[in-house]
C-alpha cells in the first residue's frame, strides 16, 4: 500500500483561498469553510476539505410548468471542471465520486486532492465537527454519546435517543456536539 502524499499547509491555505473565491458566493452566508487537517493547522495535509451549505433557487423556467431547483454551488464546480482548475479523482475503490454530497476532486495546478462536503443548514455543525476531524475526536464523540444512551449521526442533525429513535437532540453549536456528550470543547488546532 502506498503512502498518502503530504502537502504543505501554505500551499492548501493557497488553493483553500482559491478555491473558496469561487465557491463562497454561491453558498449560504458563513457556510463555506475548510475543514480537515487544514483547519487544525497541521503543518501538512493529505487533502483540503471544503464543507458548505449550498445557496439553492426554486423558479419554473419560461415556457415550462414545473420548477426547477438550481444549486448555485454546482455550477460553481461545473465551471471550475470546465476551465480545468479542479477534476473529478478516483475513490480508494477505484471509481469516481462526484455525487450531490461527496465530490472528490484535484487541484489540477498543484495536484492536491480537493474534498466537497454538502450539508444543510440543520446538519451543519455536526458535519463541520465531523469533517475537522481527526478520527479520534470523531471516535471520542460518539463513544461518549452512547455511554449516554445517545447514538450520535454526524451527517445529521444532531444525536439520536439509542432508547427511543425518534428522540433527537439537535445541536446548534460546533460547542454544543462535545458539550452535549460530557467532553471538553477544544478548538480545532487542539483537537
Amino acid at each position: 500500500m502506498s503512502e498518502k502524499a503530504r502537502f504543505a499547509a501554505g500551499l492548501a491555505r493557497e488553493v483553500a483561498a482559491e478555491l473558496l473565491a469561487e465557491l463562497r458566493p454561491a453558498c449560504e452566508p458563513e457556510r463555506c469553510v475548510v475543514a480537515g487537517s487544514l483547519r487544525r493547522e497541521q503543518e501538512e495535509v493529505g487533502d483540503l476539505e471544503i464543507v458548505y451549505v449550498p445557496r439553492c433557487t426554486v423558479a419554473v423556467p419560461p415556457g415550462e410548468m414545473l420548477a426547477q431547483v438550481t444549486v448555485a454551488s454546482t455550477e460553481v464546480l461545473d465551471r471550475l471542471l470546465k476551465r480545468g482548475t479542479i477534476a473529478k479523482r478516483e475513490n480508494a475503490r477505484g471509481s469516481i465520486t462526484w455525487g450531490d454530497l461527496i465530490k472528490l476532486g484535484r487541484h489540477v495546478a498543484t495536484g492536491l486532492p480537493v474534498d466537497f462536503f454538502t450539508s444543510s443548514m440543520p446538519t451543519w455543525w455536526n458535519y463541520l465537527v465531523c469533517r475537522t476531524g481527526p478520527a479520534e475526536s470523531n471516535i471520542a464523540i460518539a463513544r461518549a454519546a452512547a455511554t449516554r444512551g445517545w447514538r450520535w449521526a454526524p451527517y445529521s442533525e444532531g444525536f439520536y435517543d439509542m432508547r427511543d429513535p425518534m428522540r433527537l437532540h439537535k445541536v446548534t453549536s460546533e460547542r454544543e456536539v462535545f458539550e452535549f456528550v460530557g467532553l471538553e470543547y477544544k478548538e480545532p488546532k487542539d483537537r
